[in-house]
């Protein structure tokens, strides 16, 4: 009797220490549902983490920056981008807002509201500062610098070139989007000054999509990663060990493409030159 209530208790102490241990696991497994990515001058990465409404910052050598963790008035926040003053700014879906950071505290004065801003997927900012967001299946809105950086009142100019998914970005004079099947490349300036959309386009779709600064657009379609070059022509870059992308970002300093992985909880990272060089789980 006395060995069988003994080994009762030992279970039940098992069972309980089990359980603490697994509650203490997920309670510090950071990735929930990894979106939107960006990387800072210092090479720093910046990753949108939307199930847990927090921006979780890894150095350049993928240590988790547990203390710079950014929680301030994010709301499921989906992308990101940095300005030129080295504000990050962050798109969030279900507080359909953008909001705006400088060295990581929230500048609750340059939150962008209505003025016809949505359920955020994506967001850019282009190389004459001006901000570009995506609602679901567009309309794309762009702010200018004045609307943004100064208390935000009008957008410069709304425009609709069909269902975008996901998939947009500006950079190097060029606007890139796509959809299902085909990838759009159009030129920056003449967007918008309001000409028609009439540039290249590709036989096939985009999940997600981001330039480097040598003109390169680096871009998903499925688990397939793929570069179009300044002259473009694509290019097969890599396929990734899952189905689908939800953010990218490249750092032109480490020679680094980052792909968030939303459903696997982790983050690939591959050189430009194509070789996987880290897998950050939880």
């Amino acid at each position: 009797m006395k060995i069988t209530r003994l080994l009762s208790s030992l279970f039940a102490l098992t069972l309980c220490l089990a359980v603490l241990a697994s509650a203490s696991f997920a309670k510090n497994k950071p990735l929930s549902d990894p979106y939107g990515l960006a990387v800072d001058a210092a090479s720093n990465l910046y990753v949108a983490n939307y199930g847990a409404n927090q921006i979780l910052i890894y150095n350049s050598s993928y240590a988790q920056q547990t203390s710079k963790t950014i929680t301030s008035g994010l709301n499921h926040p989906t992308g990101l981008a940095f300005d030129p003053y080295g504000n990050l700014w962050a798109g969030n879906e279900v507080g359909q807002n953008v909001t705006e950071y400088t060295n990581g505290v929230q500048d609750t004065g340059n939150t962008i509201t209505g003025h016809g801003v949505s359920e955020v997927q994506a967001i850019a900012i282009d190389g004459i500062d001006n901000l570009w967001v995506l609602n679901p299946n567009g309309p794309l809105l762009i702010f200018s610098p004045t609307a943004v950086y100064a208390p935000p009142s009008n957008l410069v100019q709304t425009i609709n070139p069909g269902n975008m998914g996901n998939a947009f970005t500006v950079g190097a004079g060029a606007f890139v989007y796509g959809n299902g099947s085909q990838v759009f490349l159009e030129s920056a300036s003449a967007t918008l000054l309001g000409n028609p959309l009439n540039g290249g386009a590709f036989g096939f779709g985009a999940d997600v999509l981001a330039p480097d600064n040598s003109g390169n657009i680096y871009g998903t379609t499925g688990s397939t990663a793929f570069i179009i070059h300044p002259n473009a022509t694509s290019a097969t870059f890599v396929t990734l060990p899952f189905s689908q992308a939800f953010g990218i970002a490249v750092d032109n300093v480490k020679k680094r493409v980052y792909f968030s992985d939303f459903f696997g909880q982790q983050i690939v990272v591959y050189s430009t030159a194509g070789v996987l060089l880290k897998t950050i789980h939880n």
